[in-house]
């Protein structure tokens, strides 16, 4: 499909934020460094401080911030609950997300409801008896907005579809389900060696959907000459097709999109750019640019990354 921009109306910025290298998982396909343990959680104070960066530097564009917190596991931060209330009384329209793989117990999320609004549990099939995961979080579908994001790990990828589909079946109609498939590394951009069969079975995985896309984003959308030619596009699908390639356009990485990693590096973009650093949390002595990339890649194989604005012909300011 031609297309000239790809975009996602954020009225928000989103803050992807690695907070640590603690993780009570150790899945093959991260990185070693992502759960080795040797990074530690942010002190509170700091973070509150980048709180308040983001709120006064992104005010004249965004009316609010998500913080995505990733890792590691961000649920075993002790300073969580601190965080989260400090992100609603600096503007009660931020929302706390967190990319979690759903281990606590029943009790730990029902105590930690009131102060998340969302959760992605990244379900790696591996180490997680799906029938539990699913009764588990069917219970808590009516006090938190819940995403299921299947992990497609090849190694046990006949497994990954049954469970997908027994997740499908059985998951309260409040939760939403959808398929990722997965990079060789999470430092990569390549996928996984899929054979052709297997991308086809995970183009075929239904989703589901719930009233958190309403509440908390609007699908990507094409557009051409200014004209919707796609109203909803499926990222995952987007990349096993191919079509993750916008060399030369640019890119709102650093507008709709910031990221800070475990090392305390504020920098644009997820996946790229490594180079883009503009400091560090424990000094803040930097402002936020807040015009788009020229991509250079011709690949880009990070989610946060490719769900951001992206135009073809743009004409304006550019980092290049």
């Amino acid at each position: 499909m031609i297309y000239d921009e790809l975009t996602h109306f954020k009225n928000y910025v989103f803050v992807d934020w690695d907070i640590s290298s603690r993780c009570n998982y150790n899945c093959y396909y991260c990185t070693p460094e992502s759960h080795d343990g040797k990074i530690n959680f942010p002190d509170i104070t700091v973070a509150k401080k980048v709180v308040e960066k983001i709120e006064k530097e992104y005010s004249s564009c965004k009316e609010f911030a998500v913080y995505n917190l990733l890792g590691g596991e961000p649920t075993i931060w002790n300073d969580l609950p601190e965080f989260s209330k400090y992100i609603k009384s600096i503007n009660n329209k931020n929302i706390l997300q967190l990319l979690t793989n759903g281990n606590r117990t029943l009790r730990w999320w029902e105590n930690s409801a009131p102060y998340i609004d969302k959760i992605i549990v990244s379900v790696h099939v591996a180490q997680t008896d799906i029938v539990k995961l699913v009764e588990k979080f069917n219970k808590l579908a009516d006090k938190i907005y819940i995403d299921f994001q299947f992990a497609m790990d090849i190694a046990v990828f006949d497994q990954a579809v049954e469970d997908y589909y027994y997740a499908y079946n059985n998951l309260h109609e409040n939760i939403c389900l959808y398929s990722k498939p997965l990079r060789k590394v999470l430092n990569n951009t390549e996928l996984m060696p899929y054979t052709e069969l297997q991308i086809e079975t995970i183009k075929k995985l239904p989703s589901k959907w719930s009233r958190s896309i309403e509440i908390f984003e609007t699908p990507m959308v094409k557009k051409l000459n200014g004209t919707v030619v796609d109203p909803a596009v499926n990222i995952g699908k987007l990349v096993l097709s191919k079509e993750n390639n916008w060399h030369g356009w640019a890119c709102w990485i650093g507008i709709d999109t910031i990221t800070i990693n475990r090392y305390g590096n504020v920098k644009i973009g997820s996946g790229c750019n490594p180079d883009l650093v503009l400091g560090n949390i424990n000094s803040l002595d930097f402002k936020f640019p807040l015009i788009p990339v020229k991509c250079k890649y011709t690949t880009c194989g990070c989610f946060a990354d490719i769900s951001t604005t992206k135009k073809l012909n743009y004409t304006g300011p550019m980092i290049l």
